[in-house]
């Protein structure tokens, strides 16, 4: 029987297209030969959102969220009294941080009707554009949550100074929500309240609050660095900056420049406008909330802080990277390209960009990689980019020299291992695809030591054992708990599924390739192990087909060889079965 979805994909061009015809023609539905019910009359209107809300819940089904986002939008101002289109159309546009049609929508609804985001947006606007009053307006005697009425009241206060109310700001800032994490979250964001009403020493004393709190925000604390230095503190600003920017990950770039800036005695604008200084201000807050919260709504509140300021490095760095680390690819490369070169977090967003584009050009993203080095060879993100893009494309003699570099620097400025492990995993996948495997495994164990439950390190490590035939009791144990870490990844389950084949229980290894081949339908290697395990439990022919699906996949020139082989010999008798068989049988003739 035909499966529905099926169905629905088939048939939806022409749902699309009727709007077309019933423009010229109003049809009458509803006739049956079986009842007599009185006919509706389409108008065009009705045809219109018709065809928009099948589009809307089509795109939302295909998981398109900027397709979802038109539709639903184009169906509400067809008819702007309908609540559901509006509710609909809102949280479509509040998931792709189209925040100006949010506000455009709301403005066409009752005040009532607006979910509580869309008041912020409204909020945001108004303070963006220096309509103080109506920020207030906007939000008072609104039901929020807690962490929207924390993000509310921080908003108000800057509002408040805005109109020079300083002492008035300071108090609504103050205010807390009795949840710890939403109170400590605030710190920073109140010590910047206090250092734009003109209070310094007692914003240092929150600077120092939160950072005994854990409440680190980069932005947050670059601030303070020139607020420090403003003071003439430059040792305690430098004190502050230098073990963020020595340290061995991609987060530490940020603080790099800020404290080659302090030793060079550059003092920063600390009397900001108003936009600058909210977006920093406000990001802050997110940025210590987010630990707490889910991830959609720190994508809520830093696409509310983008439509404040679109041209916030700050903001749009950390709107990037929250999207790209988790999964909004498309949504997240606008915000890392408007980074400017000029900011101290220009590096990791081209960090985090070129994955991006590796996805769709690997080689393009190399060479992205090797012009960030070039331009920056003291970063020790940029070398790191540019040695696992190595990697990545196979250039595994240049990355094991690039990696070697940065282990010595990791180990010069005495590292711990918790920073270093990327370091030596990639190294060791280097020395892997080298063949120089005692080597690698050495560098593989280490990272497994100090990154415990990373599912990559379990999957390289695990894999590689696998393959080899060694320790698979061992292996097997470390992809059964990447699997639990990752249970969605097609590539960790095709490993758990290969080492069950390299085990010798090849049904059970054919019904975890089949769920990999579901998840990773583009991996070529996916599809050559299914290949042999069908081949192994005698399914001869879904072996070749899934071979010819490999070959079909873009595999490397090694599998294309591999597999032209298998395809018209098969597989090699296995030997660890013929040794069994032969052994029995000696038995029985004896």
């Amino acid at each position: 029987m035909p499966s529905v979805r099926v169905c629905f994909v088939t048939l939806l061009p022409l749902c699309l297209a009727a709007p077309q015809a019933f423009a010229q023609n109003p049809v009458h539905v509803g006739s049956n030969a079986a009842k007599s019910v009185a006919p509706v009359t389409l108008q065009r209107s009705d045809a219109d959102i018709f065809a928009a809300t099948l589009a809307g819940r089509y795109a939302q089904g295909v998981d398109n969220p900027k397709l979802a986002a038109q539709a639903w939008s184009r169906a509400f101002f067809r008819r702007t009294t309908d609540t559901d289109l509006y509710d609909r159309a809102t949280a479509a546009n509040l998931e792709i941080g189209n925040l100006g049609m949010v506000v455009r929508m709301a403005k066409l609804v009752a005040p009532n009707q607006r979910p509580p985001k869309a008041v912020l947006a409204l909020a945001v606007e108004a303070l963006g554009q220096g309509r103080y009053q109506d920020v207030a307006r906007m939000l008072d005697g609104q039901k929020f949550s807690p962490s929207l009425t924390q993000f509310a009241n921080h908003l108000r206060a800057y509002a408040l100074l805005g109109q020079g109310q300083g002492q008035k700001a300071i108090d609504l800032a103050s205010q807390v929500t009795g949840i710890s994490e939403l109170d400590d979250a605030a710190l920073m964001s109140r010590a910047l309240v206090l250092v734009r009403a003109k209070r310094p020493q007692e914003a240092v004393s929150l600077f120092e609050k939160a950072r005994g709190l854990q409440q680190d925000s980069p932005a947050g604390l670059r601030f303070y660095s020139q607020l420090l230095l403003s003071l003439g503190q430059s040792d305690q600003a430098e004190a502050l900056l230098k073990p963020l920017a020595e340290r061995g990950s991609v987060k530490a770039a940020a603080f790099s420049e800020a404290l080659a800036r302090v030793r060079a005695g550059i003092k920063g604008n600390l009397a900001l406008n108003v936009q600058d200084h909210v977006a920093i201000g406000m990001l802050t807050l997110v940025e210590a909330m987010q630990e707490s919260r889910p991830p959609t709504e720190t994508s809520d509140f830093l696409f509310l802080l983008a439509f404040l300021h679109p041209t916030s490095d700050e903001v749009n760095a950390a709107l990037g990277q929250h999207l790209a680390r988790h999964g909004y690819d498309e949504l997240a490369e606008p915000f890392l390209e408007r980074v400017s070169s000029l900011s101290p977090d220009y590096v990791p967003s081209r960090t985090e960009l070129a994955w991006l584009i590796y996805v769709r050009d690997s080689k393009q993203a190399l060479l992205d990689a090797r012009a960030l080095a070039a331009k920056h060879p003291s970063s020790f993100a940029a070398m790191t980019l540019l040695a696992d893009m190595l990697a990545a494309n196979r250039l595994d003699a240049e990355a094991e020299r690039t990696y070697n570099t940065l282990i010595k620097q990791g180990e010069t400025a005495n590292w711990s291992p918790a920073e270093t492990w990327p370091l030596y995993f990639g190294r060791g996948g280097a020395r892997e695809r080298l063949g120089r495997w005692p080597e690698a495994l050495a560098d593989l164990r280490f990272a497994k030591t100090a990154a415990p439950n990373q599912p990559n390190v379990l999957n390289y490590l695990g894999y590689s054992m696998a393959d080899r035939g060694e320790n698979l009791d061992e292996a097997l144990a470390m992809l059964r708990n990447a699997m639990r870490l990752r249970p969605r990844s097609g590539a960790i389950l095709d490993s758990y599924g290969w080492a069950l084949y390299k085990s010798g229980r090849h049904e059970e290894a054919a019904t975890m390739l089949e769920r990999a081949a579901g998840l990773a339908p583009n991996l070529a290697e996916v599809a050559d192990h299914l290949g042999d395990v069908y081949w192994r439990t005698g399914r001869h022919e879904e072996a070749r087909l899934e071979w010819r699906r490999a070959l079909s996949l873009t595999p490397t020139a090694e599998q294309i060889k591999a597999l032209e082989i298998k395809l018209v010999d098969g597989l090699p008798p296995d030997q660890s079965r013929a040794a069994e068989a032969a052994i029995l049988a000696q038995t029985k003739s004896n």
